[in-house]
């Protein structure tokens, strides 16, 4: 750790290299397995806001709690430590992640890419992925190409195979829901702009405000307040996305909605 850290000379250049880092991760979440995602979700939580002091969330907020745990985990792990970490594991992942978001920035034309650049995100791991599953594009179906975050697959699919725009999967959730979830806010606005019910609830009750809440995903999060999401919807156990907030993303949704 100790030669990682004389990589950087100042706070200033290891905190910009770990946002970037955590601008990739958000990028790749899709394709890392549950482990990974609660490892950076925890030191991005220690880097940002230090020791967790929040309260355990509830029985029924099964991903929550290992959420919390992970974090709650670090115990006073310094920021600067935590920084390191973020930055050492993606590098041992993807050892030329700095080269793609270089290579990103100059020729990149999405505007997903652009936006992504401009506002660092934790990464999404309120759904958690399954390592061990590798399908072909035959196999995919809309939810997958939704939380990849293909547009062209989703608009095709939605208007020649019959898919209706709210529909649910088998774990309950819609596309808004997985899009929300994954940070996709080009997404977000494409299937809010084709119909999908803003508010519509998954099986647990929660709306795809609750999920951008609760990942900080800020960007989806001005998005659905722009469109007027609903910020009194609760979920099974009483919760609404303002329960779920941390306090820059309370500040956020007090200011758009004037709920206080």
């Amino acid at each position: 750790m100790d030669d990682e850290a004389d990589e950087f000379d100042s706070e200033e250049s290891l905190e910009s290299v770990f946002k970037s880092a955590a601008n990739y991760v958000r990028q790749i979440g899709s394709k890392l397995d549950a482990d990974k995602l609660l490892y950076f979700y925890a030191r991005f939580k220690q880097a940002n806001e230090g020791t967790c002091a929040t309260a355990k969330p509830g029985f029924f907020d099964f991903q929550g709690k290992q959420k919390w745990d992970a974090w709650k985990k670090l115990g006073d792990m310094s920021k600067k430590e935590a920084m390191l970490e973020y930055v050492s594991l993606l590098t041992n992942i993807e050892p030329e992640w700095q080269d793609k978001m270089q290579s990103g920035a100059e020729g990149g034309d999405s505007q997903g890419q652009r936006e992504s650049l401009k506002n660092v995100m934790g990464v999404s791991v309120s759904t958690m992925v399954c390592p061990d599953e590798q399908l072909t594009d035959q196999q995919k179906t809309i939810f997958h190409w939704c939380q990849e975050g293909n547009m062209d697959k989703v608009k095709a699919m939605l208007t020649s195979e019959g898919h209706q725009i709210n529909e649910k999967d088998s774990q309950g959730m819609g596309l808004l829901h997985w899009a929300s979830d994954r940070g996709l806010v080009d997404m977000v606005t494409m299937l809010l702009d084709s119909g999908a019910d803003i508010n519509l609830q998954d099986s647990d009750g929660q709306t795809a405000l609750h999920y951008a809440v609760s990942c900080e995903h800020r960007n989806v999060v001005e998005t659905l307040m722009a469109r007027h999401a609903d910020v009194t919807v609760t979920d099974s156990d009483g919760s609404t996305a303002l329960d779920l907030a941390s306090d820059d993303m309370k500040e956020l949704l007090q200011s758009e909605s004037g709920v206080g």
